[in-house]
């Protein structure tokens, strides 16, 4: 008896596979077809500092720091999230994001200026920040970055063409596992590996 009802269950399930839908549009509509291959065409996108969205504040130990990009993650206790706009100076932030960090752990903020200082010869002129692959545009004094979240510090000069100007350039890759495993990488070239 268990096997009949059993039985009867898939046939009439299987009644409702392998159905095609009808060809019903309404008078507005009209069929498309979708071109499943790749978008590969160009796209220009101008970035409007007026109309992007506000960040919130981040406290770190009860330290205002703009970015959260440079704090290893591993590192982070608890978080508390403040939902009002705060003003630090002359910016408004959407709410407060408090990370307090493990015990055993203290960062070791340093600025942009600093680090500039410290690491590098540029002195009088212009330099751009990355970090990870990301342009840092915001105030050198004011931006903080957690020095002992740095694996390594790339320093280059960039020179326009025409007015013959030179751009300080400085990479600051942190200790993610993505770029510690490009760190790590080793390139062998050859004609082949010799193995015994």
């Amino acid at each position: 008896m268990k096997k009949l009802i059993l039985l009867l269950i898939v046939f009439t399930s299987t009644h409702s596979f392998a159905q095609r839908a009808k060809n019903v549009f309404s008078k507005k509509s009209t069929p498309a077809t979708i071109n499943k291959s790749r978008d590969t065409s160009l796209r220009v996108i101008i970035v409007d500092k007026e109309k992007q969205i506000q960040l919130p504040a981040y406290f770190i130990n009860d330290r205002f720091i703009q970015n959260l990009s440079s704090i290893n993650a591993e590192q982070i206790e608890s978080m508390n999230v403040v939902k009002r706009d705060t003003v630090i100076g002359t910016q408004t932030y959407a709410g407060q994001i408090h990370i307090k960090t493990k015990a055993e752990y203290t960062p070791k903020f340093i600025s942009l200026a600093e680090l500039k200082n410290k690491y590098t010869s540029f002195k009088e002129i212009p330099v751009v920040f990355m970090l990870d692959a990301d342009v840092i545009n915001s105030d050198q004094e004011s931006y903080f970055v957690d020095e002992n979240n740095l694996l390594t510090i790339i320093v280059d000069k960039l020179k326009t063409n025409k007015d013959k100007v030179e751009i300080g350039l400085i990479k600051l890759l942190t200790k993610s596992k993505e770029n510690i495993d490009k760190r790590n990488t080793i390139m062998i070239r050859g004609e082949g590996i010799v193995t015994k």
